[in-house]
């Protein structure tokens, strides 16, 4: 199956994704996007990478999903961030994101210049996800949204270094990297509940 027919709507399915993110509704919801999130890099990894390597990515970006997921239904309802925050809160993360789309879409071109054996939807991909992996990282607290930061703004990395190296070792190193993150997150998660119970 050729994956770049299916580039430009994996780069719309990432800038989708991502917004819902970042304006962080319940966490149902952001599990759900972050597991969208990754159908959309496994795509655009598989354009350069095997698709037995790039399927990788789409497990890892589940599995992290579901360790992270896993966690917040054991948390109890006032640490797990039911509420969705002012509509303040909410317009000022939709117009960082925009900012972001902005910027990308303005100097994409420009590093599609430098990076000729890069295709423009893995560069726009790419880099749109690191920065709202960016962010992500800038404006939450919470190690659950640290976490999702994290793992979208890997994410991007991957997605530019795919082009430049298609080691299965490298493949292997960043899926155990994308696995720590979501545990590491996890932990934190659930610390503040095992220190109130010893």
């Amino acid at each position: 199956m050729q994956l770049d027919t299916l580039a430009l709507p994996a780069v719309i399915l990432i800038v989708i994704t991502s917004v819902i993110l970042v304006l962080g509704w319940d966490w149902r919801v952001s599990l759900g996007a972050l597991g969208l999130q990754y159908v959309g890099v496994f795509i655009l990894v598989g354009m350069t990478w095997p698709q037995e390597m790039a399927v990788i990515k789409l497990v890892t970006g589940w599995i992290a999903a579901a360790v992270l997921g896993m966690e917040l239904v054991n948390l109890p309802i006032d640490q797990s961030f039911q509420t969705r925050g002012p509509i303040s809160s909410q317009l000022f993360k939709l117009i960082l994101a925009g900012m972001v789309v902005f910027a990308i879409l303005s100097f994409g071109p420009q590093v599609a210049r430098w990076m000729l054996q890069v295709s423009y939807e893995q560069i726009l991909g790419g880099l749109f996800l690191i920065g709202m992996g960016l962010l992500h990282l800038g404006i939450s607290d919470h190690p659950f949204r640290i976490s999702v930061g994290l793992l979208t703004f890997l994410s991007g990395f991957e997605i530019i270094y795919s082009t430049i190296e298609t080691s299965a070792l490298v493949a292997g190193f960043l899926a155990i990297f994308s696995l720590g993150i979501a545990l590491v997150g996890s932990y934190l998660m659930i610390a503040p509940t095992i220190e109130e119970g010893s």
